[in-house]
């Protein structure tokens, strides 16, 4: 594949990436327009969208009004730690490369601003330059599931990391987005076992840290992520 091939693919494949106005890769999760998917109170999914992707949403101090107040003090360094962040992952010149960065970063930011890490960034940074993010998923479900995979292994190998409690939150997300993409009669078997997956892992990080929790529950009160297909992982039945 030519690297002009690939850009005019990037361009036209819709769902697994979304565009911003100047033309920046952003993020998995719609956001806008009339197949944005709608949320549930307090943030409506916005929470959500702004914690796991690398675009223009933002997290403000007057949104700490809307978490319990044990959880305020926290969420006022998370909000300082995404506005004033700056990745430590190098531009590339390689197209592929330069294109699942914005990917990359956005894991980077999420898992630096929530981590309790001694030195949360360099973690953040040493494992978003070695996961496996691709730069388009091209419409395929196991493309998210190869995102996922690496993650299930390193909460696997490093169960005491103090980057886990996301991990898990990204393994449900990714594992929701690999669910939609799914979609089809034929496929109900293979969507029961990632919806039981997803529950699995959106447990976990809700278990795992509060304010993690409060960021699975919006993602949890998500009509969608990627593709509207009427279904949601939390209640999925296959089809008698």
């Amino acid at each position: 594949m030519t690297v002009i091939t690939a850009f005019l693919l990037l361009l036209t494949l819709g769902g697994a990436s979304q565009l911003s106005a100047d033309g920046e890769i952003v993020g998995r999760i719609r956001q806008s327009g009339p197949e944005a998917p709608t949320g549930t109170a307090p943030f409506n999914g916005r929470l959500a969208t702004a914690v796991s992707q690398w675009s223009d949403h933002r997290l403000t101090s007057a949104d700490a009004a809307r978490v319990p107040p044990s959880l305020r003090t926290r969420f006022a360094d998370l909000v300082r730690c995404h506005s004033a962040f700056r990745s430590r992952l190098p531009d590339s010149a390689d197209f592929f490369t330069s294109a699942a960065r914005p990917h990359q970063r956005a894991l980077e930011r999420a898992l630096a601003c929530l981590s309790k890490a001694q030195n949360p960034r360099s973690a953040a940074a040493e494992y978003a330059s070695h996961a496996r993010i691709l730069y388009e998923w091209e419409g395929m479900h196991t493309s998210p599931l190869d995102e996922a995979s690496y993650a299930e292994d390193y909460v696997r190998d490093h169960p005491r990391s103090p980057l886990v409690p996301y991990l898990n939150l990204f393994i449900a997300e990714r594992i929701r987005c690999a669910f939609e993409l799914l979609d089809g009669a034929e496929n109900d078997r293979e969507m029961l076992a990632l919806a039981d997956r997803y529950r699995v892992f959106l447990d976990r990080a809700r278990r795992a840290d509060p304010l993690v929790a409060l960021i699975a529950a919006d993602l949890d009160g998500l009509s969608f992520v990627t593709q509207n297909v009427g279904k949601h992982p939390r209640g999925f039945r296959a089809r008698q």
